[in-house]
Parts: structure tokens; sequence; C-alpha cells
């Protein structure tokens, strides 16, 4: 029992870092349609601003910003310049996964040459431990915890109580349509990639700050998590991908303190499967009911 309860308490810490990146990755994947693959790699780029920050001196806090702003800059430029010309040459849905596939393998690669194939550690104090009844965190965890709450609030907000959140999500019911009523579709994407990039980065960041370590496959570790999360919750529902992280956050640190912490991300997919065997409609028919890709 005391068991359970603490691992209780390390899949909320879990959770909140996980639901960072999902939630960029399901705003990104509702409007744009596009199963962005190379999100990943984007984290490890804004993890590794963050260590470049921190290995000057610098706040760790600014390099959290810091790397937001550097995955926002990078998910613009790959969606408005590779995205973009794909999608104008008529590319299917199947075959954009296969370009952003590649372009995963071009970053991550590309950050391994760089970096060396090293592991580097990352500094951060862990504070001192705050009992919550039968659950410890350190002070570190709880702020965590508080960055994944303050992100998804100012995310459900921006949507739900902004003229840019409404016409995000009249773009991802019917592009077409919202094309035609005059909302300017160009920036509402542009808005979408800085967003959706801006999370990836800062996710990158958060996922070091509590391993503390970086390596150029620090994303790849973590992408299938994120995106478990963000297909679990359902397709473009902030919310869905915040109870989603939960489970998979409290599974998957069950799973490692049984002994099996090489398995916590294939038990996460294990849950994943387990809903899909269960209730296959509703991810197929989110992933499938538009046929164009908004870029």
């Amino acid at each position: 029992m005391h068991l359970f309860v603490q691992t209780l308490g390390f899949g909320v810490v879990t959770a909140s870092i996980i639901a960072i990146g999902a939630i960029g990755f399901t705003v990104q994947f509702g409007l744009t349609n596009v199963l962005n693959l190379s999100y990943g790699s984007i984290m490890t780029v804004g993890a590794f601003v963050a260590y470049l920050t921190e290995s000057v001196h610098i706040n760790i806090w600014i390099g959290l910003l810091l790397g937001g702003v550097a995955g926002a800059v990078l998910t613009l430029f790959i969606g408005k310049t590779i995205f973009k010309y794909y999608a104008s040459r008529g590319t299917g849905l199947f075959e954009m996964v296969m370009v952003t596939l590649a372009l995963a393998l071009f970053i991550e690669y590309g950050v391994d040459a760089v970096s060396r194939d090293q592991i580097y550690s990352i500094t951060f104090p862990q504070g001192g431990v705050v009992t919550m009844g039968p659950l410890i965190f350190t002070v570190s965890q709880l702020v965590l915890v508080g960055i994944g709450i303050v992100v998804f609030l100012l995310v459900e907000g921006m949507l739900r109580l902004t003229r840019l959140g409404k016409a995000l999500r009249a773009m991802a019911v019917d592009p077409r349509l919202a094309r035609s009523c005059g909302i300017p579709t160009n920036r509402i994407v542009n808005a979408t990639w800085v967003l959706s990039g801006f999370l990836c980065g800062a996710a990158g960041v958060v996922y070091v700050i509590n391993s503390l370590s970086v390596s150029y496959t620090t994303g790849y570790d973590f992408l299938p998590t994120v995106l478990a999360a963000a297909i679990l919750g359902g397709v473009g529902s902030p919310g869905g991908a915040v109870l989603a992280s939960l489970v998979l956050g409290i599974v998957t640190e069950l799973v490692a303190a049984l002994g099996g912490s090489s398995y916590s991300t294939v038990a996460a997919f294990g849950v994943l499967v387990v809903v899909l065997l269960s209730k296959p409609s509703g991810v197929l028919n989110a992933a499938s009911r538009k046929v164009e890709l908004t870029v």
C-alpha cells in the first residue's frame, strides 16, 4: 500500500511533464492533421538550449523560456517551409508522416554529431521535502506540477475565451468553411506552429530538469509517451491529454516501482492498445475526419 501511494505521487509529477508535451502535440495535430514525428527531436533541441544556458550559469528558468522559444522558432520554420512544400505538392497524410520521420532522424543525428554522443548533466537544486499526508515531494517536483497546471489553464483559457482560440477550434473542425467565413487561416496556422513548438521545447526542458541529464536521444525517449497521451486523450483535446497523461504517469511509475523501469514506456502503449481495442472508432474517426493538411 505504501508503495502504491508513493507511486501515485511520482505519477502526478511524471504526468505533469508528459502533459506539457501532449498538449502541444494534440493542438498541433488537431489543427494541421500532421502526425509530426519530429516533435521529439524538437524537444531535444529545446533541452540542449536549456543545457547550454545552464552551462554558462544562466538561471534554468530562463533556460526554460529560451528552450520554448527555440522550439517555437524551429517548428514555425519547419511548418512554413518543409511541411508547406510537401503539402503543396499533394502529399498525403501517410506520406507526410514519412517526411516527419525523416526530419526527426535528420535533427536527431545532427544533434548527435554536435554533442558527440555524450550524456550531459544538468545541475538543478531539488529544494526541501514537502509532505502532503502520505505523499512526499521535493520543492522542484511541486514546481514541475505547478508548471503543468499553469500550462493547461493558459492553453484551455486561450482556446475557449479568445478570438484566436475560437478561430483555431473552428479551423480544426472545418478549415474550408473557416476560410470562407473570413478567418485568417494562415495567421492561425502560424500561431499554432508557434504555440505547439513552444510547448514542445518547454516539455524537453522540463523533462531534463526532472531527469537531470540530456543527450541526443532525450526527445526520442520521451516522444512515445507523449504520443500515447495525445492519442489516448483525443485529438485536439488539451483536457483529454491531461487526463491521459495522469493515467500514463501513474501506470509508468507503478511499473517502474515494481522493478520494470525499462518497460515503463511499453506499459504506456499497453494502456493505449487496451483503449483502442475497446473503442477503436473514436481515435480512428478523429484521425481521419479531415483529408487535407492544413499547413
